[in-house]
């Protein structure tokens, strides 16, 4: 009988607890929060991105990816991102596309990527990177359980950095100006020059990239004429031209007469004449 007794009782046990998880599970609120990759811990929240490598573009769109943390259902739910005043640099409508005012997570899905858009046409995005950092919001729907997973910061700038091959190449590229490399990826692409001897085998191929900046920036008129769909050069007077590219007009290069040697030269961003040997 005793033994009979202990079996009862550990049943009731068994039940008691299965019930308390059924409670758990199903009563818990559904929360959602920012999803990014955190092998980097310390930056685990934010985007960092640059316009310089594709000059092209006057806007771009980075992905925030936002999961849930509980079930999923069979129906449409909403939930809020907004921009914190702390920590935000952009202007809204300068620097990028306003929030919407809700988003949809979809019927049977745990997780969906928003697009964020940023502009690139503000000039001083060339020298400064602007920030936005936005947070998550309770809804009707989902709540914000996770505090240190609800928000996220996207940096940007059209800057660009010298890159460590520049050092090794400064004797036919000259001293570096971010204007000077801006030119280089829009004649040669996005194509790095080797950064030490060892990789012989790779010197005539960048001294092939190198000959086409440098015939780019000899002759930007010829140039020009044989890009005319993608690039224009905008005539102010006889000594004075812009160049851009037609997918960014907004985005200009000074292009001017130097008396001295009765030659058209761009001007980097410290108002120099731009040189390759």
């Amino acid at each position: 009988m005793k033994r009979y007794f202990i079996i009862i009782i550990v049943a009731s046990i068994y039940l008691f607890s299965c019930h308390q998880e059924d409670q758990l599970l199903y009563q818990s609120a559904d929360n959602v929060f920012f999803n990014f990759d955190d092998e980097n811990t310390n930056n685990r929240d934010s985007i960092f991105y640059t316009f310089a490598y594709d000059p092209s573009l006057g806007s771009d769109t980075v992905f925030l990816p936002v999961t849930i943390s509980g079930r999923r259902v069979s129906h449409d739910r909403e939930f809020y991102v907004s921009v914190l005043d702390s920590g935000t640099t952009a202007v809204v409508g300068v620097h990028y596309e306003p929030l919407k005012p809700v988003y949809i997570m979809p019927a049977d899905s745990g997780k969906i990527s928003i697009p964020f858009i940023m502009y690139s046409t503000d000039p001083i995005l060339a020298d400064t990177s602007v920030a936005v950092r936005m947070i998550l919001k309770s809804s009707q729907d989902f709540g914000v359980g996770l505090p240190h997973l609800i928000s996220a910061k996207v940096l940007f700038s059209n800057r660009l950095e010298k890159p460590e091959w520049w050092d090794l190449w400064v004797g036919q590229l000259g001293n570096y100006s971010r204007t000077k490399h801006q030119l280089y990826l829009i004649s040669v692409g996005n194509h790095d020059l080797i950064s030490s001897y060892a990789d012989y085998l790779f010197i005539p191929r960048s001294l092939f990239l190198i000959d086409q900046l440098r015939q780019f920036i000899n002759d930007p008129f010829s140039w020009v004429e044989a890009h005319s769909g993608e690039y224009n050069l905008e005539k102010v007077d006889d000594k004075l031209y812009y160049f851009y590219n037609l997918s960014n007009p907004d985005t200009k290069y000074k292009l001017a007469y130097y008396q001295d040697d009765g030659k058209f030269y761009f001007y980097n961003e410290n108002n120099q004449r731009i040189t390759v040997n």
